[in-house]
């Protein structure tokens, strides 16, 4: 694995990749935050793996993960999605290095709602170990695993992080 952040300058063409990568994680924070399922599903390609059990949330294909999406979110009168630190390595497997890679990416979400009667703030975060594919000239995620960390705010941070628990026991 060549890793983008190893010391080495990239290549022009790598640089454009890289970029490319990194809009790739934008998008989808701006497309949650959007509500705009369409586009988020556009992301992914159609087999990706996506998991969000580590937030009480589902394990699905972007399909089904859309589905559940909009109901899931529904509790949030406003959401804030931000990606930071993004590690990006391009992986050589039978010789495509140029059309896979692997990312890690630091997330923090702020999310507005309503919980038994108080507005509340609920801080995630956490990271996403990510796996991306190039589709023509375009990269797609072809995983995500979501890997939170905290959950802070009032009363739905503390039934949250309980629901986790659980999960996880």
């Amino acid at each position: 694995m060549t890793e983008a952040t190893d010391g080495q300058v990239p290549t022009p063409e790598r640089q454009g990749d890289i970029l490319a990568i990194q809009g790739l994680a934008i998008a989808y924070a701006h497309a949650v935050d959007d509500s705009d399922w369409d586009r988020w599903e556009a992301l992914w390609t159609p087999d990706a793996r996506i998991d969000y059990t580590s937030s009480a949330g589902i394990t699905g294909t972007p399909a089904e993960v859309k589905a559940w999406m909009p109901d899931a979110m529904s509790i949030f009168t406003w959401t804030m999605h931000s990606i930071l630190t993004h590690e990006i390595r391009f992986a050589d497997v039978g010789g495509d290095g140029d059309d896979r890679a692997t990312g890690r990416v630091h997330l923090f979400n702020r999310n507005g709602l309503e919980w038994e009667g108080a507005s509340e703030i609920l801080d995630v975060g956490g990271f996403y170990d990510d796996e991306y594919v190039r589709d023509g000239d375009v990269w797609k995620f072809t995983r995500r695993i979501e890997r939170s960390v905290y959950f802070e705010g009032g009363g739905f941070a503390t039934m949250l992080r309980e629901m986790v628990a659980k999960q996880q026991s």
